[in-house]
């Protein structure tokens, strides 16, 4: 499951390799201007063209059993949420054990201000919360919701000439 999808690309790109996917977003709040013009309609179009199914759920309670996926993706997503434990919580519920968290920050400190500002722009967001936090403040946000990391990565990416700071973490049921 891609929990938190977007435009659906990362979705179509595992569909592509192989992998059974189903996408999952919440409906748009009102200063959600990039999720409702731009990441919805394209995740439509993508669920359409191949074949993924696709839902909308209420941000508390993701609409499948316990147990009904192998991984679920978190990607650049948790720092979004107003109560990100609640988000983790539900998809560690939903998986089978494994959860795959893609987020902004370094070993040391959570992304600065450019860099917020940067994704607030990117996603055409106003008014949504941003729970950026340090690589310490997700590991003690994963032991809350009940997940270890037995692998971590940071990686760099480069958007519009801005470096960004990011963190793979797998996660799995403790």
């Amino acid at each position: 499951m891609d929990l938190g999808a977007g435009t659906g690309h990362t979705a179509a790109l595992l569909a592509q390799e192989g992998w059974q996917v189903t996408m999952a977003d919440v409906h748009p709040h009102a200063g959600a201007l990039g999720q409702r013009l731009v990441a919805h309609p394209i995740a439509a179009r993508l669920s359409r063209e191949f074949g993924l199914p696709r839902v909308l759920y209420d941000g508390l309670t993701v609409p499948f059993a316990d147990g009904s996926f192998d991984v679920v993706l978190l990607a650049f997503v948790l720092h979004h949420c107003p109560d990100p434990l609640a988000v983790l919580r539900e998809a560690r519920r939903v998986s089978r054990g494994r959860v795959l968290v893609l987020e902004d920050g370094d070993e040391a400190h959570p992304p600065r201000r450019l860099e917020r500002v940067t994704d607030a722009l990117i996603n055409l967001e106003i008014g949504h919360p941003h729970s950026e936090r340090s690589r310490f403040d997700w590991l003690v946000l994963f032991d809350a919701g009940g997940l270890g990391v037995t692998h971590e990565r940071g990686f760099t990416s480069c958007f519009g000439g801005l470096p960004g700071r990011h963190r793979l973490y797998v996660l799995d049921v403790l």
